[in-house]
Parts: C-alpha cells; sequence; structure tokens
C-alpha cells in the first residue's frame, strides 16, 4: 500500500509537469484515499499539498486554498518536528502564498512567503529559499519597487547556484532583465536575457527557454537591431510551432509585426498581426476549455464530498482522542510547574522584598546623613558666631561681618526647609500657584544673570542662546525660578574650570523646549534612569551631600506646569537636560506678567573671610603656629578664623587637592578639615598627607556633620588625629588645636635636647618620623666628607624644598637643616676622636671641614672643649 501511494504520487507529479491536470488531480486523490485509510498523516498532508497544486495550476483557487489549509491544519496537530514533517508544512505555506499572489493580494502574500523564507532557512534548503526569495522579488515588482525587488531576484540567484538549479538561474535572469527593460535599462536587459537563453538552450525545457528568446528579441527591436532580432525570432518560431505553444507564437507575430512595421513592409506586417490575434483567440479558446474542465472537475469533487466528509469525521475522532490524552497530560505538567513556579515565584519575591527593604534603608539612611549635613554646616555657623558675640566684644564691623554670615546660614537653611515642604504640597497636589502670561526669554535672563558673577569666579562661561528675544507663554515665575536655580546649580556644579555652560531655548510646534547644557563629566547610562528618583544621587556626586531631592523637586514643578523633564549624554557637550512646556495653557486663569527684578538667588561668593585672611607666610623666622583650614564652606571657615585667628597665623584652601598644595607650600603646625568636599574629601585628604613624607608629621583634625561611629573611626583610620562634629563646641576646638600643637612642641623639645646630649635614639618617635630622619641621616652620613654638604644638597636628595626641609625639620627637632647637619658632623667627630688616634686635621676632613682651626672652633662651641681636650677627657 505505500507503494501505491508513492506511485500514484509520481504519476500525478509527472502528468502534472506535462499539463495533464485531469489526470493528475485523478491519482493524487487515489494516493490521498489508500494515506487515509492506513491513518497516515503524513502521506496525507503530501496528497494534499499535491492536489492543492493540481487546483492552483489550472486557477481553480477555492478547492486549491482548501487543500492547502487542510494539509497546514493536519501538520500543525503533528507531534514531530522531524525534516519531512517541516518541509510539507512549508510546502502548504508556499502554496497558500501563491494562491494569495494570484489573487491579487500582495500583502498576505508577501506575509506569507516571509514566513515561508524563515522555515527553509531553518532547514538549510537553498532551493526552498531561492523560490521564496523570487517570490518576493516579483511582489516588489508588481509594486514598482524595482530595487527591493533586485535585492530579491539577486537572493534568489544565489541559492539558485547553491542548489545547481539551472532552470532558477535562468529564471533570475529573466527577472534581472524584466527589471531593466522596465526601467530603460535596455543593454543591461539584453545581457541578462543573453544569460538566461544560453543557460536553457540546449535543454528539454523549451518553455522557459523561449521566454529568454523572445525577450531578446524584443530588447533588439527596441535597440533598433531588427537583423538580429529577426535571427532570435526564428529560432524562437520554430520551437513554439513545435512544442504547439500558442501564447508564445502570439508574442513572436506580435514581434514580427513590429520588425516589417520598422521595414515599412505594410502588407507583411499586418499578415503578422493577424496571425498574432489569432493565436492570441486560440489561447483564449484553450482558458475556455479549462474553465469547462473546472466544471466537471468540480462536479467530481461534490460527488465524493460524502466520502471525504465520512474520512475526515473519523479522521477528526482519532485526532479528538489523541487530544484529549494530551490535554489532560499537559494539565498534569502544568499543575506541576504551576506548584514548582509558585514556589519559586514566592522565594523571588522574598528576595526581592527584602533587597528593596535593604534599599530602602539605604536611601533613608543616607537622606538622613545628608539632610544632617545640610542642617549641621548652616547651624555650626549660626550658634558658634552668636557663642563668639556673647562671650566676647567684637567691633562694628566684625559685629556685621558676623550677622551677616548668621543671616546667609539662616536664609540657606529656611530655603531648604521650604524646599521640602513645596516638594511635599507638589507630590500631594495641593500647591496653588498664580499663572502669568509675558516674555519667557526675559524672565530667563534675567534668572541667569544671577548667576554669572558666580560662574565667573569659577572660570565657567555661562552663555545664553533663545531663539528670539521675545516668547510670550503662560508660565508660574516661582517654579521657572526654582528649575533654572536647580538645573544651572547642577551644571556648575559639575563643570570643571574653563567649561561651558549653555542655555537654550526655542519653540517647537507647541511646547517649549529648554535646555541646559554643561562640559563636564557624563553621566552613566544606567544612572540616567533614575536620576529623577527622590533622594538618589548618582556615582558623579562626588561631594557625597545633598538632600537627593533638587531633580526630583524640579521635575514636579515641570509636571505641574503640564510639561515634561529629560537628560541625557551629548557626545562632545556633556550633559544637557531638556524641558518641555506647553506654550499655552488652556483652563487657566493668568494674569499678566512685568519685567521685575526681584529675580536673584543667593549664590556663593566672595564672603568676609577675606576681610580676615592673611598672605601665607612662608619665611621661617615666623615663631607664631600656622594653621591651615581646608573647609569648602565660606562661612565655617570664616567661622573657625575668628576662633583661630589672634593665636595663629591662618592659611586656607577650599578642597582637598587644595589644601595638599598649600600645606606643601607653607609646611603648617596642624590641619583642619572637613570631610565632604568637592574634588578630593576630607579622606582622602587625611590619606594623602599620611603617606606623604614631607607632610606626614602634620596633626590632622577632622571637623564634620558625619557624626556616625563607622565615620568617625574611618576618619581616624585614615590619620585624623582627632574628630568633632558639627555644630562643634569651640571650647573644645581651642583645646584640641592647643593640645596637638603642645605635644609637637614637647616632642621637638625634647629631641632638640637628646640633640645636644646625644642621645637621640631614647626619644620616642612616630614611624613616619623616624623614618625620614633616619634616611636623611644616611645621607648626611653618605656625604659627610663632603665640604659642600648643606642643605640644599639634603633638600635635593630628599626631592623637597629647602623651604620644605627646613619647616619638616623644624617640626620634628626644633632645629634648621644646617644645624641637624652640624650636630651630626659633630657627632662623627667625637666618636673618632674617642675611638681612634687619627690626628685632629685628619679627623676635621672626614668631618667635611677643610679649615681645622674653624672644626675646633666649632667643636668647642658644641663641647665646651676643644678636641684635643675632649680626647683626654675620660669616657663613661
Amino acid at each position: 500500500m505505500y507503494g501505491q501511494i508513492a506511485t500514484y504520487g509520481q504519476l500525478g507529479k509527472i502528468c502534472r509537469e506535462n499539463s495533464f491536470f485531469d489526470d493528475a488531480i485523478q491519482y493524487h486523490k487515489r494516493g490521498l484515499e489508500i494515506a487515509t485509510m492506513m491513518n497516515d498523516t503524513l502521506e496525507v498532508v503530501k496528497a494534499l499539498n499535491n492536489l492543492g497544486t493540481n487546483y492552483r495550476r489550472i486557477g481553480i483557487l477555492t478547492e486549491a486554498s482548501e487543500y492547502h489549509f487542510r494539509a497546514l491544519g493536519l501538520i500543525e496537530r503533528m507531534k514531530g518536528r522531524t525534516y519531512a514533517i517541516r518541509k510539507n508544512r512549508l510546502i502548504a505555506i508556499n502554496g497558500i502564498g501563491n494562491i494569495y499572489l494570484s489573487l491579487g493580494n500582495n500583502n498576505a502574500a508577501e506575509r506569507v512567503f516571509r514566513n515561508s523564507l524563515a522555515g527553509e532557512r531553518e532547514l538549510n534548503s537553498a532551493l526552498g529559499q531561492a523560490i521564496n526569495t523570487a517570490n518576493l522579488g516579483s511582489i516588489f515588482e508588481s509594486r514598482g519597487e524595482y530595487d527591493s525587488a533586485y535585492v530579491y531576484f539577486k537572493q534568489s540567484l544565489s541559492y539558485n547556484q547553491q542548489a545547481k538549479s539551472d532552470l532558477g538561474i535562468s529564471l533570475c535572469y529573466n527577472h534581472f532583465g524584466r527589471l531593466h527593460e522596465k526601467k530603460g535599462e535596455l543593454d543591461e536587459a539584453l545581457t541578462n536575457y543573453n544569460k538566461a537563453y544560453d543557460i536553457m538552450k540546449g535543454k528539454s525545457d523549451y518553455w522557459h527557454w523561449l521566454e529568454s528568446c523572445i525577450s531578446m528579441s524584443r530588447v533588439l527591436l527596441k535597440l533598433n537591431n531588427p537583423v538580429r532580432a529577426q535571427t532570435y525570432l526564428s529560432q524562437a518560431r520554430e520551437t513554439a510551432q513545435a512544442i504547439n505553444s500558442y501564447e508564445h507564437l502570439s508574442a513572436i507575430h506580435n514581434l514580427d509585426y513590429i520588425y516589417f512595421l520598422g521595414q515599412n513592409d505594410c502588407k507583411r506586417a499586418l499578415d503578422s498581426y493577424i496571425q498574432s490575434k489569432a493565436y492570441a483567440d486560440s489561447v483564449k479558446n484553450e482558458e475556455s476549455i479549462n474553465h469547462l474542465q473546472n466544471l466537471r472537475i468540480k462536479y467530481e469533487i461534490e460527488k465524493n464530498a460524502q466520502e471525504i466528509d465520512l474520512v475526515k469525521q473519523n479522521f477528526i475522532e482519532e485526532q479528538r482522542n489523541k487530544r484529549i490524552i494530551l490535554v489532560v497530560s499537559i494539565l498534569i505538567l502544568l499543575m506541576t510547574c504551576s506548584a514548582i513556579a509558585f514556589l519559586w515565584y514566592a522565594l523571588r519575591m522574598r528576595s526581592k522584598t527584602n533587597r528593596t527593604l535593604r534599599q530602602m534603608e539605604q536611601i533613608r539612611t543616607g537622606f538622613f546623613t545628608n539632610i544632617t549635613h545640610e542642617f549641621r554646616t548652616p547651624l555650626t555657623v549660626i550658634l558658634g558666631l552668636v557663642e563668639q558675640m556673647q562671650k566676647n566684644e567684637v567691633s562694628k564691623d566684625e559685629a556685621e561681618r558676623y550677622l551677616s554670615s548668621i543671616q546667609r546660614q539662616g536664609s540657606n537653611l529656611l530655603d531648604l526647609i521650604n524646599q521640602l515642604l513645596d516638594m511635599t504640597k507638589l507630590m500631594a497636589k495641593a500647591d496653588r500657584k498664580q499663572w502669568y502670561r509675558g516674555n519667557i526669554v526675559a524672565f530667563i535672563r534675567m534668572t541667569l544673570d544671577s548667576y554669572r558673577e558666580y560662574a565667573c569666579s569659577q572660570y565657567i562661561n555661562l552663555l545664553f542662546i533663545p531663539e528670539s528675544n521675545s516668547i510670550e507663554m503662560d508660565f508660574i515665575p516661582e517654579y521657572f525660578k526654582k528649575i533654572m536655580r536647580n538645573l544651572l546649580s547642577n551644571a556648575l556644579k559639575y563643570t570643571p574650570a574653563n567649561g561651558i555652560v549653555r542655555v537654550e531655548m526655542k519653540k517647537e510646534n507647541s511646547l517649549l523646549m529648554l535646555q541646559v547644557f554643561n562640559t563636564g563629566k557624563e553621566i552613566p547610562e544606567e544612572e540616567l534612569p533614575r536620576l529623577f528618583d527622590t533622594f538618589y544621587q548618582g556615582s558623579n556626586n562626588e561631594k557625597q551631600i545633598g538632600t537627593g531631592i533638587g531633580l526630583p523637586y524640579t521635575r514636579q514643578m515641570v509636571e505641574s506646569m503640564n510639561g515634561s523633564i529629560k537628560v541625557c549624554n551629548k557626545k562632545g557637550e556633556g550633559v544637557v537636560f531638556s524641558v518641555y512646556i506647553p506654550i499655552n495653557q488652556d483652563t487657566i486663569e493668568r494674569l499678566p506678567w512685568i519685567d521685575a527684578t526681584d529675580i536673584t538667588e543667593q549664590l556663593p561668593e566672595k564672603n568676609d573671610l577675606e576681610n580676615i585672611q592673611v598672605e601665607d607666610n612662608d619665611t621661617e623666622d615666623n615663631l607664631c603656629p600656622s594653621i591651615l583650614i581646608v573647609e569648602d564652606n565660606p562661612d565655617i571657615s570664616f567661622y573657625i578664623s575668628t576662633l583661630l585667628k589672634d593665636k595663629y597665623h591662618l592659611n586656607y584652601a577650599s578642597d582637598g587637592k587644595e589644601g595638599i598644595d598649600k600645606a606643601k607650600n607653607c609646611m603648617p603646625d596642624l590641619i583642619l578639615t572637613d570631610l565632604m568636599m568637592p574634588g578630593m574629601d576630607g579622606y582622602t585628604l587625611c590619606h594623602e598627607i599620611r603617606q606623604s613624607e614631607i607632610l606626614n608629621h602634620i596633626p590632622i583634625i577632622i571637623i564634620t556633620a558625619k557624626s556616625s561611629d563607622v565615620d568617625r573611626i574611618r576618619g581616624l583610620e585614615e590619620g585624623a588625629d582627632a574628630y568633632l562634629i558639627k555644630p562643634f563646641n569651640a571650647e573644645e576646638l581651642l583645646v584640641r588645636v592647643e593640645k596637638l600643637l603642645e605635644q609637637r612642641r614637647q616632642l621637638r623639645d625634647k629631641f632638640s635636647r637628646a640633640l645636644q646630649e646625644g642621645s637621640v635614639q631614647n626619644v620616642e618617635l612616630s614611624p613616619r618620623d623616624r623614618d625620614f630622619l633616619n634616611r636623611m641621616t644616611s645621607i648626611i652620613h653618605g656625604h659627610l666628607a663632603n665640604k659642600d654638604l648643606n642643605a640644599d644638597f639634603i633638600a635635593d636628595r630628599m626631592c623637597m624644598s629647602r623651604s620644605q626641609l627646613n619647616r619638616k625639620i623644624r617640626a620634628i627637632t626644633d632645629c634648621t637643616a644646617t644645624t641637624y647637619i652640624l650636630r651630626i658632623r659633630m657627632e662623627k667627630a667625637a666618636r673618632l676622636l674617642s675611638s681612634t688616634e687619627q690626628p685632629v686635621g685628619d679627623i676635621a676632613m672626614v668631618c667635611g671641614f677643610e679649615d681645622t682651626s674653624y672644626f675646633t672652633r666649632v667643636f668647642k662651641q658644641v663641647f665646651n672643649v676643644t678636641p684635643s681636650q675632649y680626647r683626654k677627657t675620660p669616657k663613661l
């Protein structure tokens, strides 16, 4: 029975290829009956696809579509996914696509062919891909999209070459020629038709050979080459007559008509025209015959409909039973999977909840830490200066400066509280602000003017580029002022010196587009979506201060004006914030806005600190202890200076990097630093000082608003000698400073006495100071005989300046580098006098003295005896 199925299938294909469609249908139907009896679904599908193809070839598209869809339905219900199953599925899909194409439904045909092409690619079938890409090319050709059609025909050619299909390759060249001919590119068309002609020449497929031969004749006539055209027409005429192809003969005689008409042979042209029409009528007669045949076939189909329905019912019943078993199995499997998925989901949600709680705790802790810092800074200044004014009599000028700082910090504190309250109102939709209508360009320009002085002081170029000088719109002035304050503050904060902050404004349809560019560091892409989350602070926030509410508050205000805000990185320009707000608000009551001059902001400014700051003094004769204050808040620096200015020489720095540079230049006796500063923070400052051979002896006091034990321990680990929390007690600060300086002073005195007595090894120094002195002493001993050994020589070997060396040595030993070198020379001389019998002159040379008498004088000043007397003195 399987042999019968295979035989009927092949007989049907042979009949179809020879245009015996009636016989082909009968053979394939008999194969379908046997396959149905054997209950072989795959063979049933093959027979259905063959029947669909047969009916499609003779133009009975209704029956063709029914068979192809039946085949597709069966194949979709089959469990396996073998090559044969997948291939027959694609055959059914391709047949349905050709039916759509025949009906002129190009869009549906395109979708089906693309689906079929994807399947052929999975099967790695070159011929299948060639057929589908050619079909897609035909669709685009029918639409007049010749470039797209050419691309698909080109792909089809490549696949046909892989499949070694001469027919497919020839058809592709015919496609190329037809496209070039339609575009008027006749030479290219002729070349491609000629390739198709050469491939099919000598093969048994005369039908497709005739297509290229006739096409070449047609193009040659268009190129005014009638002689060569007539040569191909003669070949085509003989072949078409041999296979009785009326359709081709009609086309050939039509070209003869054109040829003879061009030769002014009207009689033969008329004869050719008459023959062309006669053959065309014959083709129509054949179509009538096919139509009658289609009617007879339809009758046969109706006759056997009951039998097919019976087979179909049996098949459906069997499939139903299979589906029931399959559904029950799937339900059991789904229940098991659902239980597992539920347990996994519960575990994941629990983990996610815990992670969210941890994140919320971190956000909450960070928020309160930062908000505490924001409150502590102004409170430190206010309380400290008030205490100073209560304790001490201050001059009128000093009182004015004190009150100015107190007022400024009080305003900052009030602004912060108002901002938190306003944001709460916005989130609750309880904020009611007055709308105005006026020139927004003038408003923004005035707002920016209040920032220009600060931008200049930071060496930042602030630009405003409006589209025009007047843009009338509805807006809330208070919101716009705060929006610009937040955006400009962020831009200026993250823009380095010599950078640019640019504000652009223009109309975009019915919206006002306001953009703020800054040339600072770009924001990591993964942080951009979270930038407007409440309390979120990105990794670019090197200071790690602030509340994290500025940008969320800005977004709330923008949305309250029915707008939106976005942020992105722009290559070469840094970060850009874009605000879009409707120019006209439809449902509001507005007042006319009159230009005002009170739109100013409290910006960082040169404050009263300048009135008390003095120039750094690098001289070694300054007996007043020097203190370096590293603090980014000018009011805090001013307050600390009021406590220390009467007893100490003060220097100032606004961040850690500047503090390191200032410390190297002025070599202070003590450093006071904040923790949270721009650029290099206080932790890094402490670490860098302790790692610096020049600065590691300097005591450090941290003054900060960070009050947790973790922060305090970390500060002490980084090398701080004391840790004070804002607002600090002024007396405690004074005591800490005095005691640390006193400890250093006592250590210097002790070392100085020990140096004179020759018992330096008994003095307990810090490991860093001991290492420094050991290295310096080694250098001195290595060049002791060198008469040019001096402070400059040692400073060069120690990689520091003379003044830095002197300050470092003075801080440890209370003597200059020159004095220390002399002490080492004298110690060496004393040891040689005690342990050897060398002449005094030789010992002087060894210790770097060329003049023996000078050596004797110096030695006597140090030990109160001459070298000879020292040698004779008994040693204990």
